[in-house]
């Protein structure tokens, strides 16, 4: 009787029907080997003779490397290293490690596998999750020859991270060893592995003319995936598309914790209570590899602190592009009392949530005009720090009323849905119904922006001067990737404005049609629908509107917060702690103000840990085992999937039908020119209304009903699909496509 886990999980593996080197299993000191299965064959000359004790690949210890395992041995040498494996029982290395992890000596037995030696070009370990503590993200080391070689790091190896979520992968080497369908095929069959041996495998593996073989396959004794930590950036890449540098992330941290926590204030109402839940509301937000993301589990501890958390949560989940709309975490509990008093004071928020808004945005007003009263660059940085920590205050103390309208707007426009629905309804009549309720207050930056490049010839340049001041005054913030500190605005950067005006003069004749189209009024389309149906419609739309109305203002707000570091990092770089004032957005916000003695040194580690970041894939869900972690690599080497479906699908958001080139923006900040052409992009933010606007029509991968790509095409009249999987693995930029915004479909017609 096999007592080796080794020898017990490679039998499973093969009656599974993996793909296992013929083997046999001798299970004590014997010197009769003719029974021998593995030795029929006598083709086979050479073997692989590996030990398999009882504590050995178990669920507590692994004993990896700790064994001898003789490879190439021929039929004549089999006696002799079989006898040296049962011996290994005794070498010192192993009373070491028994006594480190408290397995008792006396009760270790040996079987000693004796397997066919396959002749491999390639072999390699495969994780089925990172060692490190990525659950979702499988490992291969790869080399050419022998594992031997590749576990002994005698062969050169190439390293692959796959995501099991993303279905994408990199890998850190010299070589690219694999191809992506040995990839795919490795995962398939670690798939198949797991669903015999669990989830968490160190599985060894050799390619012999193209087919993988399985040598042996074991628990990671140090993943246990009971309490994950779920990374996912489902709206959040909008506002924070590809790496944020660390003033950002720091900020943002503050930002959402402080928002948060008002929310908590406002609904729960009783200090002691959410004070016991900081924890929570302190880590709503996580970043890994300079990206930023939610903390998902906290945002549905969150959630279940409201009433109805089990009806609001599939709307959020809708109105977000949630994808993977499972969760887990338990339930948050709150005293009866003040559970019971929490139903009304989230009724009562919601009734109340218009007049809010409206508070809020004289507040912010405010706040805003006081801060371009008394701000300059002269102020010191301890003058800068007080006003930061002063507007902080008053804004953090009001801005959470904009989550309660976020959840106002999602909950009537999911109860709109519902009344649609149940009204008879179809997906599409729903879609087009619920697209035509917005009203922007973000397309007004555009339209003036629009209405200075159509009139530009007819003003003197003191005229245009001041309507370009004026535009900078009212609007200057609103830029490509806007909440992201580092990113340059018409405010901090003047010169951009005037490039963007040439942009649109360019086309004169385009300029004049978007000028016409963003001025006309038209008459409203008046539905039929009953009074509960156009109650909803309504207070849908009110939602929406203040939500961008907010949106804006919030740009203004992260303005004034750039503003403020921008001027901390001139007055360090004057004093020779930084090398130039943009390189404060390489520390956090309590070192941009407290500069640390080491800051050159540290901000030069910083940017070369950054641009790795950027070389890395944008995962959308990244699960932990405990903490999140960055990656660090000599080189990054990305893969980039080529899907080859001539046919895709999404959401359609604005009506009507385009076709012509595809041009896929990665970057909006170093966009390609594309007037004509139809954009293609993972997400939109806010900012890219300056791209979108020069369009024939937009699709991403990213996105609902409620996503600014969404609303800005709606307000722009170009076509909009939004929530395509696969996009930008299916198109690239040239490919001749057609997309239909009333069925969401999207065909490639041709590659150019």
């Amino acid at each position: 009787m096999m007592t080796g886990q080794k020898a017990i999980n490679l039998e499973k593996l093969k009656n599974a029907g993996i793909n296992v080197p013929e083997f046999s299993v001798v299970c004590s000191d014997n010197d009769d080997l003719s029974k021998l299965s593995v030795l029929e064959n006598e083709a086979t000359d050479l073997f692989a003779v590996r030990s398999s004790a009882s504590a050995e690949d178990s669920d507590d210890t692994s004993f990896a490397g700790q064994f001898t395992t003789f490879l190439n041995v021929k039929r004549a040498d089999l006696k002799e290293k079989i006898k040296l494996c049962f011996d290994s029982l005794g070498d010192r290395n192993i009373k070491e490690y028994a006594l480190e992890n408290g397995v008792r000596l006396d009760g270790l037995c040996m079987d000693v596998i004796i397997q066919r030696m396959v002749n491999a070009e390639l072999s390699g370990v495969m994780f089925t999750s990172n060692p490190q503590g990525l659950l979702n993200e499988t490992v291969i080391t790869a080399g050419r020859g022998l594992g031997e070689g590749v576990v002994s790091e005698k062969t050169e190896t190439s390293t692959y991270y796959y995501s099991t979520t993303d279905k994408l992968y990199y890998y850190a080497g010299k070589e690219d060893l694999l191809s992506n369908e040995l990839i795919e095929k490795l995962i398939d069959v670690s798939g198949k592995i797991k669903s015999v041996l669990g989830d968490y495998l160190d599985i060894e593996f050799a390619v012999e003319n193209g087919v993988i073989y399985i040598l042996q396959a074991r628990k990671i004794t140090t993943l246990s995936g009971e309490s994950p930590l779920v990374l996912d950036n489902s709206n959040i890449v909008e506002s924070y598309p590809g790496v944020s540098l660390p003033l950002t992330i720091s900020f943002v941290h503050m930002v959402y914790s402080g928002v948060f926590r008002g929310v908590c204030r406002r609904v729960v109402r009783n200090e002691k209570v959410i004070d016991q839940k900081r924890d929570i509301y302190n880590n709503m937000v996580g970043d890994a590899n300079g990206r930023l993301y939610y903390k998902i589990s906290n945002w549905y501890a969150a959630l279940k602190f409201l009433p109805f958390s089990g009806k609001i949560i599939p709307v959020w989940q809708e109105m977000l592009g949630v994808k993977a709309k499972s969760y887990t975490g338990e339930d948050v509990v709150i005293p009866p009392f003040v559970r019971a008093m929490s139903y009304i004071h989230f009724v009562s928020e919601l009734v109340n949530v218009p007049k809010n808004m409206i508070k809020l945005e004289k507040d912010f007003k405010a706040v805003n005009d006081d801060f371009y009263d008394r701000f300059n660059e002269s102020m010191s940085a301890q003058e800068l720090c007080a006003i930061f920590n002063e507007i902080k205050e008053k804004l953090f103390s009001v801005w959470d009323v904009t989550l309660i309208n976020d959840m106002y707007a999602f909950i009537f426009t999911g109860f709109l849905k519902s009344r649609l629905k149940k009204l008879g309804k179809t997906e599409d009549q729903i879609n087009e119904y619920i697209s035509g309720i917005s009203d922007i207050e973000s397309m007004k930056p555009m339209k003036e922006l629009i209405d200075i490049a159509c009139r530009k010839d007819d003003m003197s340049d003191s005229e245009y001067r001041k309507a370009k001041n004026d535009y900078i005054r009212s609007f200057g913030d609103r830029a490509l990737e806007e909440l992201k500190l580092e990113s340059r605005t018409f405010r901090t950067s003047p010169g951009l404005f005037d490039e963007r005006i040439e942009f649109y003069r360019a086309d004169k004749e385009q300029l004049e049609r978007l000028h016409s189209q963003l001025t006309e009024h038209g008459v409203a389309n008046v539905r039929k629908e009953d009074a509960v149906t156009s109650i909803l419609r309504r207070r849908a739309a009110l939602g929406i509107k203040n939500r961008e109305i907010s949106r804006l203002n919030r740009s203004r707000a992260y303005g004034i917060v750039r503003q403020i570091f921008l001027a901390a990092g001139k007055i360090a770089a004057e004093k020779g702690q930084i090398g130039s004032a943009r390189d404060i957005f390489y520390l956090r916000v309590d070192e941009a103000f407290n500069v640390p003695d080491n800051a050159k040194e540290l901000i030069e580690h910083r940017k070369e840990q950054y641009g790795l970041f950027a070389h890395l894939p944008a995962y959308t869900r990244l699960i932990f085992e405990k903490e999140e972690f960055d990656k660090n690599h000599g080189s990054v080497n990305l893969y980039k999937k080529k899907a080859s479906k001539n046919r895709l699908s999404g959401t359609p958001c604005s009506f009507g039908t385009a076709e012509g080139e595809a041009c896929v923006i990665t970057d909006a900040a170093s966009a390609d020119d594309i007037r004509g052409k139809i954009l293609i992009a993972k997400m939109t933010d806010p900012g890219w209304v300056f791209l979108l606007a020069a369009a024939k029509g937009v699709i991403s991968e990213k996105g609902s009903l409620l996503s600014h790509t969404a609303i800005i095409s709606r307000e722009l009249k170009i076509p909009s699909i939004v929530g395509v999987e696969g996009l930008t693995d299916t198109i690239r930029s040239g490919d001749h496509i057609r997309m239909d915004g009333s069925s969401g479909i999207i065909d490639v017609l041709r590659e150019e």
